[in-house]
């Protein structure tokens, strides 16, 4: 294990409250002027926007409205949002929805900044010494984005994605009431699951040793996900969302990779880039497809940490049994898991991969992966 500095600045208001908590929050903590961050599909059809401005109104505070976030939100419009924020002369910002709303906050958090440049820190992953603060009212417990220091954007001309990751950006409110999560329909649900467990899977994979502790929090975590997430898809009763929103926060807020500096994310990695990135389709989507395959040909050179998983989180032996009930949980979740499914070429891929990534690259801590590796787990895919 390594040496290492724990911070967590959010503050997590939970479970059905009103959103007053969150508005008694935000003039405590200074705010002025805010910026909602949307999408515009769900927030606005049951009523959770009308619910905030309402709150909003009621607590006095000055707010105007930016809607239109995309998933996989998309850099042109992340950009006219810090034109916006200027011009208003924001000083919160506060995002309504899942990890694409979010993470658009987080980049007009980034360039409403004077003399800083959002677009710049994302291209070049250099970490943004300031940001405005950020709140946010979760609505799809899927990517953790609520607590972390992470954000991506996607540029739709390119479709490459970029990513920023520092302390500035991490959210400082997060409400989260798993209410609102009732009605999401089986594909989002599915989604979320996929993308949850993905956050932990990334962080047990890690070449370290002396990490034991955080290797049973971490497989405990995936086992509820796993039974938690079932009953969700199922039934989606309130209880069992609750625990799946807490779960969704807890696995990307850092606190299950301490001292675990090498972290793997090479599924990830690949995955923003040639699936949600170049066709852009769902991110947990994405990511039931690579895992399974992933592992299976990781474990060839590696299978040590993959027999693991097998046995104390999916309780089977063997590479080829694991690989096998790893699919058939993401396939009852609905999710497909191999390209042709999808309709998704693979000679576009391929010849993207030779493109970008160098023929030297180590990508990845666990699985490593060079640019051969890369393209065979898509030709296996």
């Amino acid at each position: 294990m390594n040496s290492f500095i724990f911070e967590n600045q959010c503050k997590i208001i939970f479970g059905d409250r009103p959103i007053s908590d969150l508005t008694d929050m935000l003039k405590s903590d200074g705010a002025k002027k805010i910026m909602l961050v949307y999408g515009g599909g769900s927030v606005v059809k049951n009523g959770i926007l009308d619910e905030t401005k309402s709150a909003l109104n009621n607590a006095g505070l000055e707010f105007i409205e930016y809607g239109g976030v995309s998933a996989n939100p998309h850099l042109s419009h992340a950009l006219e949002g810090v034109s916006i924020a200027i011009k208003n002369k924001i000083d919160y910002i506060l995002a309504i929805g899942g990890g694409s709303s979010i993470d658009a906050a987080k980049f007009i958090a980034v360039g409403a900044i004077k003399n800083q440049d959002a677009a710049y820190h994302f291209k070049t992953s250099t970490p943004a010494p300031h940001a405005l603060p950020i709140a946010s009212i979760v609505t799809i417990p899927a990517t953790g984005s609520e607590c972390s220091f992470a954000s991506i954007i996607r540029d739709e001309k390119t479709g490459l994605k970029y990513s920023l990751r520092c302390e500035s950006i991490r959210p400082k409110i997060a409400f989260v009431n798993p209410r609102y999560c009732l009605t999401l329909p089986k594909e989002q649900i599915a989604y979320s699951i996929s993308d949850i467990l993905s956050h932990n899977l990334e962080r047990y994979f890690s070449p370290q040793d002396n990490v034991v502790y955080t290797d049973r929090l971490l497989e405990g975590a995936m086992r509820a996900i796993i039974e938690i997430g079932r009953k969700v898809y199922t039934d989606g009763k309130y209880q069992d969302w609750a625990e799946l929103c807490i779960a969704g926060s807890m696995a990307h807020n850092d606190m299950l990779s301490m001292g675990r500096t090498e972290q793997d994310w090479g599924v990830h990695r690949i995955e923003n880039t040639m699936l949600s990135g170049m066709n852009n389709i769902a991110h947990g989507q994405g990511l039931a497809i690579l895992f399974p395959v992933w592992m299976q040909y990781i474990a060839k050179r590696s299978p040590d940490k993959v027999l693991q998983f097998f046995n104390n989180v999916l309780g089977i032996d063997g590479i080829d049994s694991g690989v096998k009930a790893l699919r058939e949980f993401y396939k009852n979740l609905g999710l497909k898991t191999s390209l042709k499914e999808m309709g998704i070429q693979l000679e576009p891929i391929i010849n993207k991969i030779k493109e970008i990534y160098p023929t030297n690259l180590s990508l990845g801590f666990y699985g490593k992966m060079n640019q051969e590796d890369i393209i065979e787990i898509f030709m296996n895919a």
